[in-house]
């Protein structure tokens, strides 16, 4: 895809609404009753991502919500997502493999937070006959460099990945800048205080799509719109495919927000 001109980064005010994320939370447990009875799955395979510095109780509320929709979410068991390593890409894989094998050879979607959604998309490139679609949260894709993250998370990146820069997964960032091979959506927030939006979204193609949620980056994996935005891209029957467009649902939460 074509590189994306250079941004700011988020904003000052939007960085310190990120404190949303607790209110997000609050609500999206109680309209989980809701949402599990509008998109449901049929023992799909999905492993969910998670975030730079967090791990798998970061999307736990996510999977436990997909799980009782009717899917069989799992993490990505490798601990605190630490940065971009080929390691973590490598053992992704090789998940993907065995989910996929446990599920006999049923092809896998990837939900991804944040970095996660890097990682997701890499994987989905390399190996996309074992992917269903890939799914991503707020994740900065379209850039090659640390510069679409807010100040500070960028220090702390290079912080705790000392010769960072140098990594294999680092240096080939067209395996996650390329839009994948398979249905690919990309959901962002224009007020997320941490990711540059502008990093977060893909060229729109056939199957190919962006849909924009409000909330913070921080709420992404427990913010109610998100949380249906993604069942309901799951739940669709494999090879039917279709952009996201959900009339009642579009009015009430995402407003004009269908980027597609």
């Amino acid at each position: 895809m074509k590189k994306s001109p250079a941004h700011t980064g988020p904003n000052l005010f939007s960085a310190f609404l990120e404190l949303r994320a607790l209110i997000e939370a609050t609500a999206a447990a109680s309209f989980q009753p809701l949402l599990r009875n509008i998109a449901k799955g049929n023992g799909q395979p999905v492993i969910v991502v998670p975030a730079f510095m967090t791990g798998d109780g970061g999307t736990a509320l996510l999977r436990r919500y997909l799980n009782a929709s009717g899917f069989k979410s799992y993490g990505w068991n490798q601990g605190r997502n630490t940065g971009i390593r080929q390691a973590f890409l490598d053992n992704l894989l090789a998940q993907i493999e065995t989910v996929s094998e446990q599920h006999g050879g049923a092809s896998v979607s990837l939900v991804g937070w944040s970095l996660g959604g890097v990682y997701a998309r890499a994987a989905a490139n390399a190996k996309p006959e074992l992917v269903r679609q890939v799914i991503t949260l707020g994740s900065p894709f379209n850039v090659a460099t640390t510069d679409s993250i807010s100040g500070g998370v960028a220090k702390l990146y290079e912080f705790l990945n000392p010769g960072g820069l140098s990594d294999p997964m680092l240096s080939a960032a067209d395996t996650w800048r390329q839009s994948p091979p398979v249905p690919s959506t990309a959901i962002y927030s224009t007020g997320d205080g941490v990711a540059d939006w502008h990093y977060c979204v893909d060229e729109p193609g056939y199957q190919t799509e962006n849909v924009k949620v409000p909330g913070s980056h921080m709420g992404l994996t427990h913010n109610a719109a998100v949380m249906y935005a993604v069942a309901e891209r799951l739940a669709q029957k494999e090879g039917s495919w279709a952009p996201f467009n959900n009339s009642w649902l579009r009015r009430f939460w995402y407003g004009d927000a269908l980027a597609s």
